[in-house]
């Protein structure tokens, strides 16, 4: 007799039809445990998507490209002697980029002052690459000009307002300090009042005038899809000297988000590793107690010839005929609370609103990827038939005879 025959199967579906009770709240079972995977990995593309989008957007883009040796703490300007060749690069592929000039400061407003990192940046091509000119809550984004853009935050604790006056320090290209006053021109609020505080903004001209850099730049600050940042960053790094040039992703510029994310991977899979082990027992024991109450029936089966590895197609059958209905219903019952909650999302201010990677936003919208929704109905399928395996080898080593007077 064939493993898997038709017949088998259709005593598979008829034994489940005996009673439909049990084999609805096993169906259950198994139907919701596929439901919280789909939902719950779905939820966490989403939550890394977020993260990634937020912490991206405020201020780093997907890479960046410095002059080789740089790095974020020095206080000596290191511009790019030559970034032509980048910028042409970049222009190929079509990658939005921002021309930025960056070093740290002290800015001062009659008795208070605050220690900040001013960033030039080109007007036109800023807003392509970073979220601060959608963040804006008075004024404008400077264009030109004596005008800098500070944080609301920044401001409220220096006292002072749109059309105010600060003066910045800094130190210039070739060392010396620079001290120069600005109007402020503008405020912008993201939803990391730290991150306000520290950040202010010049027009690009206007800022490599005041540090004795003009036409200099420290950087080239990209924006691409997430996902494309790593490949395009190891173009860069073939095409690019590596004498003159350093090439950086966001997963460089940012490993403890990275490590974060595979945290939050491996948080899962314990949580699907407890959900299904539930979902197998669930299993294990809904068909131990079928093959009790059809010892004498199987006990026939045997003796009129089907071996033992009949009654073990048989008993996966129905496992598997259980966990196809659970895989369906599971499956409809998950897309559907994966689209209202695409469409919807769940607002969580209350526990991210100083979070720095959630800055471009906290409402965090379920995203559910093909490939995922395969896998979950594959690991739902192979849960079934594993948790059948034990009841039915059991039952493949029963003696007929005593099956049979079995009462």
């Amino acid at each position: 007799m064939n493993p898997l025959s038709s017949l088998q199967l259709r005593m598979a579906l008829r034994n489940l039809r005996r009673n439909p009770r049990r084999s609805l709240i096993t169906v259950t079972t198994i139907g919701f445990g596929l439901f919280c995977l789909i939902v719950f990995q779905a939820l966490k593309v989403g939550l890394h998507r977020e993260m990634v989008e937020g912490s991206v957007r405020l201020e780093s883009g997907t890479v960046q490209i410095h002059a080789a040796g740089y790095e974020p703490n020095l206080a000596a300007l290191r511009p790019l002697a030559d970034p032509a060749p980048a910028e042409e690069l970049l222009r190929q592929a079509r990658a939005p980029y921002s021309r930025r000039i960056k070093a740290p400061a002290m800015l001062l407003a009659g008795a208070h002052s605050s220690t900040v990192l001013l960033s030039g940046v080109d007007p036109t091509t800023e807003p392509q690459v970073t979220l601060i000119a959608e963040k804006l809550v008075a004024g404008r984004f400077p264009t030109a000009g004596d005008e800098i853009l500070l944080g609301a935050a920044l401001a409220g604790s220096l006292g002072v307002e749109e059309g105010g006056e600060v003066t910045l320090m800094a130190q210039g290209l070739f060392g010396r300090p620079v001290t120069r006053r600005f109007t402020v021109g503008g405020l912008y609020r993201t939803s990391l009042a730290a991150f306000d505080r520290t950040h202010v903004y010049l027009p690009l001209g206007t800022a490599q005038e005041f540090l004795q850099a003009e036409e200099l730049v420290t950087e080239l600050a990209v924006r691409t899809e997430p996902a494309a940042a790593s490949a395009l960053a190891g173009e860069l790094r073939a095409r690019l000297d590596e004498g003159r040039f350093q090439v950086r992703d966001w997963r460089q510029m940012s490993p403890d988000l990275v490590q974060l994310i595979e945290l939050n991977d491996a948080t899962l899979q314990v949580l699907i590793l407890i959900v299904f082990a539930i979902v197998a027992l669930g299993i294990v024991n809904t068909m131990t107690m079928i093959i009790y109450e059809r010892f004498r029936e199987l006990g026939i089966l045997s003796a009129i010839g089907m071996r033992p590895g009949g009654v073990v197609a048989l008993i996966c059958a129905e496992s598997l005929c259980l966990g196809l209905v659970a895989a369906l219903c599971g499956s409809l019952f998950g897309v559907a609370a994966c689209l209202w909650l695409g469409s919807h999302g769940i607002d969580l201010t209350r526990f991210t609103s100083a979070n720095q990677y959630f800055a471009a936003g906290h409402v965090i919208r379920a995203h559910l990827l093909p490939g995922d929704l395969l896998a979950a109905n594959l690991l739902t399928l192979a849960t079934a038939i594993l948790g059948g395996l034990y009841p039915a080898w059991k039952a493949s080593r029963l003696d007929p005879a005593r099956a049979i007077r079995y009462s």
